[in-house]
């Protein structure tokens, strides 16, 4: 494993959750898979394979620094990461977790870009897909919006760290070329310029966030040329012909200025070509130091200051005029010239100071004025790199008396009246092969006369050889349009370029070479660490007019980093194997800027150009959207959401949006977010019911809950208030764990939504019917009090009668004339029913539970009051009016076999032990309530054994019909013992029921000790 896969495998860990070429610059090629099988984009073979570097080598040429930089001098080498002595071995679970958790940390940089962008991108699709406007210009202006949306930011920042940023690029910029030690030559020069110059860790943090957003700038500059260009074709060509049609035919007088600009409107390749070139050149101007700050640091270097640029070859000509003094001179054609040596005495000094004295005596310079000659071509070459025009770099020249380099240089002004410089191009070019003092001034000609070689000496960044094969390319393919098209003007030059002529003529060989040159670029050690960050991954695509496949790929990376993890996160979809090394691509995830323009450009693309695409390539392409999303989610950015989300295909929508909803807790933000998914047209009943399966099935486990059935009631001593059985003190704990209070949460969305009678009772049914089978009641009971039936169906009903009704209370009657509608609300009540009945079975628990404290509490502390509280007589009172509901029937039939399986091991759970739990309640009433309570257990025994309502069935399924019966016997004979102390006579109730038909008279002698009563028999 190479030390760049390693870095890049080391980068893309701080993600939580993750090509070949297209057919060229064609925009609509041949739909097919864009998930690559191998390594990645352009079949980068090779480009990993050094294994000999070490994992934190100094990283040069410009590489992305962190914005966690402690010390702009430490950026360039930035220290071993944690966990890094792990790397090359296979890490295991717990380590992955431990660097993929840093996911949370890049959402938490996330600000208000994420609204800004969804706004505009919103108004995009408003444009696009409903007002149907010119889809290429709509993407053009939201395009150009995020672009000023970074310039803002980056003048916002640049008013805090300007100063800094200036230090921190002319640094940077001293390293790359390297400078080190050269100002040792000058008169007091101070060796490194940088030393001692330290940038606060803050300030860092903030020049590191300017330099992101410069970049994001760009880079959305750059999309817009490439949708202007390559996108909107017709709109283009149209507007070429028209300025075709406008110039002139061209003569043999015609001035070459004239001839490139019908050359750039004629060949497509040299224009996007120049265009890309422009490009590169305001990118250097944004974010490498400026030119007057390269010249303070050249001239710190020197020794000399700012004299250094009118100096001249001091230190020689001052040398070779103390030769001149102490011995005869030669002429200068004379073929023996002075052996004179330097003051270091290592090389023979030039004897004349003519400017090619150098290379046609094959001698040298003082090392101040090597210094020097250094120093002007710098100048010159980092004032053409960003993009000052010839004329700029002349005037330079001639301002600091090199007249002599302005001369020679004047030739490449847009010089009207000139009829051609091909010849003079051609001359550049055999200057940049030989006879040049240093690789500055090769490259210099080199860009005259499109040498690339010369040139790409001094490249030291990926930027600065994309712009060197740009612009020799340009001058190449000038050279050949005037070859083809006007060969008498360059007939006379017979000198052919070392390297060839071959230029692309064709868009795939465009998109062949461009391939080429990125590919090289991610091989170069040089340049292969810069080459792979995430700003620079997303622009060789860009470049390579790939941008689709762009996304095809980040989230095939996005894919490997999940399947990194442990666990299965539905988010992202896994669509391959795990690859050796992670692609470069994977590292977009993990940095906000690049994830947001990576998600913005596909999103973009396919509003524009909705074409369908292979299975494989969308799903991989959905994962950026999905990661986006995640990233939103979890810094707390809702509401953007459902507008990405509305991109996505109709499953995987509801899947992110369902994880969504669990985020939102507040009434008036679930309205608000089912108004968003309203306006977006997303299924809102399929978000609802995922959320709740997700709610449930995370969970809820039904593994154990047949062998861990509630309890209710525990054992005791037989006694005047229990009949060997009692109520467990406290059995309903109502606290609520996390994972109640989710599942609340998800019920609360269908009540908020608007009809859906259905849905809902069916989705609360659902979620009671898990509590109660896992054994949750805390969480059954807060959702019966938080979504009582009465109210739900008030709520409900609206949408279906147009009217607020509580459909569910049988004491409304209808009139005649209302058959129809009789018949829906028996339709209404029938969908109803499941949870209606699990609810009066909830109630019913917790009637028990109320009971339960109050009588614990008179009991305990007041047994022989004739006071009983109001409180423990209406908690008696509702315990009675609970169970009326279970006696009659309840869960009996259901609407498929899943659910009726459920519905039984539910009865035979809980009636039971809910019928055992009353019957010992009654039992404790008798003593301290009324004695009717025992007549009203013994009406409970009766109950029980009807035959509709199935719960004898469910007492001898469940083998607990003699608990039961022990229960009645126990009351019975209560009941006696009870008769026998109270000889005052009780009239009968109304329904002629009075303990006295129990009466036995002196066979218990006056009464009867507790402690006597024996055991009912066994009858189960």
């Amino acid at each position: 494993m190479g030390p760049a896969t390693r870095r890049a495998q080391q980068n893309a860990r701080t993600f939580v959750k993750s090509a070949q070429s297209g057919s060229g610059f064609v925009k609509k090629p041949v739909r097919k898979s864009r998930v690559p099988s191998g390594r990645g984009a352009w079949d980068f073979v090779g480009v990993n394979d050094d294994e000999d570097e070490d994992e934190d080598e100094v990283q040069q040429n410009g590489v992305r620094e962190s914005v966690e930089v402690e010390h702009y001098t430490a950026s360039q080498n930035p220290p071993e990461e944690e966990g890094g002595e792990d790397e090359e071995g296979g890490e295991g679970s717990s380590d992955v977790e431990a660097s993929l958790k840093p996911l949370r940390e890049m959402a938490d940089k996330v600000g208000r870009e994420v609204e800004a962008f969804a706004v505009s991108f919103d108004q995009f699709l408003a444009k696009v897909l409903t007002e149907r406007k010119d889809g290429y210009q709509s993407a053009r202006d939201l395009v150009g919006t995020y672009r000023v949306f970074a310039e803002e930011e980056v003048e916002r920042l640049k008013v805090a760290v300007q100063r800094e940023r200036m230090v921190v690029l002319r640094e940077e910029w001293s390293r790359r070329a390297e400078l080190a030690g050269e100002g040792e030559v000058g008169v007091g020069g101070r060796g490194v310029g940088g030393a001692g110059r330290v940038v606060s860790d803050m300030k860092a943090v903030k020049v590191g966030k300017l330099r992101d957003w410069q970049r994001e700038c760009d880079v959305w500059e750059l999309f817009y040329l490439v949708v202007d260009f390559w996108y909107d074709r017709d709109a283009r060509r149209r507007k070429r012909d028209e300025e075709l049609a406008e110039l002139a035919p061209p003569h043999r007088y015609t001035p070459e200025k004239e001839l490139w600009e019908r050359f750039l409107l004629e060949d497509e390749i040299a224009k996007v070509h120049l265009l890309y070139k422009q490009w590169l050149e305001r990118t250097a101007d944004h974010q490498e130091s400026d030119p007057p700050s390269i010249m303070q640091e050249l001239e710190a270097r020197s020794g000399t200051g700012k004299g250094l640029w009118n100096r001249g070859w001091l230190n020689t000509r001052e040398r070779i005029k103390g030769e001149k003094r102490v011995r005869s001179w030669p002429s200068p054609s004379d073929s023996v010239q002075p052996q004179i040596r330097t003051s270091a005495g290592n090389d023979m000094l030039v004897t004349t100071l003519d400017p090619d004295a150098p290379t046609r005596q094959d001698r040298t310079l003082e090392k101040p004025d090597q210094y020097f000659e250094r120093a002007v071509w710098i100048a010159c070459w980092e004032m053409l790199r960003r993009g000052r025009s010839w004329t700029e770099v002349v005037a330079w020249c001639e301002d600091h008396n090199e007249g002599w380099r302005a001369a020679v240089l004047s030739p490449a002004l847009d010089a009207t009246d000139t009829l051609s410089n091909a010849a003079w191009r051609k001359m550049c070019y055999l200057a940049s092969e030989s006879g040049c003092s240093n690789d500055y001034e090769a490259a210099v000609y080199g860009l005259l006369g499109g040498n690339l070689k010369a040139v790409q000496k001094v490249c030291r960044t990926v930027d600065d050889h994309l712009f060197a094969h740009y612009s020799c390319m340009l001058v190449r393919q000038f050279d050949h349009h005037l070859q083809c098209r006007y060969p008498g003007r360059i007939a006379s030059v017979a000198v052919q370029r070392a390297d060839g002529d071959d230029v692309p003529d064709t868009e795939e060989k465009a998109q062949h070479a461009i391939s080429q040159v990125l590919k090289l670029l991610r091989a170069d050690p040089a340049t292969r660490d810069e080459a792979v960050t995430p700003f620079k991954i997303i622009e060789s695509y860009l470049l390579a007019n790939d941008a689709e496949t762009l996304a095809a790929m980040v989230g095939a990376g996005i894919s490997d980093l999940d399947s990194l993890r442990s666990g299965d996160e539905e988010a992202v979809v896994r669509i391959r194997a795990v690859p050796t090394d992670l692609p470069a691509e994977a590292t977009i995830a993990a940095d906000s800027h690049a994830l947001r323009i990576v998600t913005h450009i596909y999103a973009i693309l396919t509003a524009i150009d909705p074409d369908e695409q292979p299975n494989d390539s969308i799903t991989a392409e959905e994962n950026v959207l999905a990661a986006y999303i995640q990233s939103a989610r979890i810094s707390g950015k809702r509401d953007p959401i459902p507008v990405y989300a509305s991109r996505l295909r109709s499953a995987r929508s509801v899947l992110l949006m369902s994880r969504t909803l669990q985020d939102v807790h507040e009434s008036r933000e679930q309205r608000h977010m089912l108004d968003l998914m309203q306006k977006y047209d997303l299924p809102l009943v399929e978000i609802l019911t995922e959320q709740l399966r997700c709610s449930l099935t995370s969970n809820a486990d039904l593994s154990d809950s047949l062998e861990k059935p509630a309890r209710l009631v525990e054992d005791c001593e037989v006694s005047q208030l229990y009949p060997g059985r009692r109520i467990a003190d406290g059995f309903l704990d109502l606290d609520l764990t996390d994972d109640d209070t989710m599942m609340v949460r998800s019920l609360q969305w269908f009540q908020l939504l608007q009809g859906h009678w259905q849905l809902t009772f069916q989705s609360l049914a659902k979620a009671l019917r898990m509590c109660l089978l896992t054994g949750r009641l805390a969480c059954a009971v807060t959702i019966v009090r938080d979504f009582p039936s009465a109210i739900i169906s008030e709520q409900k009903s609206f949408a279906l009668l147009g009217r607020n009704v509580n459909v569910l209370d049988k004491n409304l009657a209808l009139t005649a004339e209302d058959d129809e509608e009789t018949l829906e609300w028996d339709l209404l009540r029938e969908q109803a029913r499941p949870y209606y009945e699990l609810e009066r079975l909830v109630h019913a628990i917790h009637a028990l539970d109320v009971w339960a404290a109050q009588e614990h509490v008179f009991t305990a502390a007041n047994k022989t009051s004739a006071t009983v509280p109001t409180a423990m007589r209406k908690a008696k009172n509702e315990m009675d009016e609970s169970m009326a509901p279970l006696l009659a029937g309840i869960l009996l039939c259901a609407d498929n076999e899943h659910d009726q399986k459920q519905l039984d091991q539910l009865r035979n759970t809980y009636l039971p032990e809910v019928l055992i739990a009353y019957a010992t309640a009654l039992y404790t009433a008798g003593p301290t309530i009324s004695r009717e309570s025992y007549i009203e257990s013994m009406d409970l025994s009766v109950a029980i054994a009807a035959e509709d309502n199935g719960l004898t069935d469910a007492f001898t399924s469940t083998k607990r019909m003699r608990e039961l019966v022990n229960i009645f016997a126990q009351t019975s004979k209560m009941m006696l013992v009870m008769k026998g102390l109270n000889k005052k006579v009780r009239k009968a109730d109304k329904m002629g029921k009075d303990l006295g038909v129990w009466e036995i008279g002196t066979l218990l002698g006056g009464g009867v000790e507790m402690g006597g009563v024996d055991a009912a028999p066994d009858v189960s």
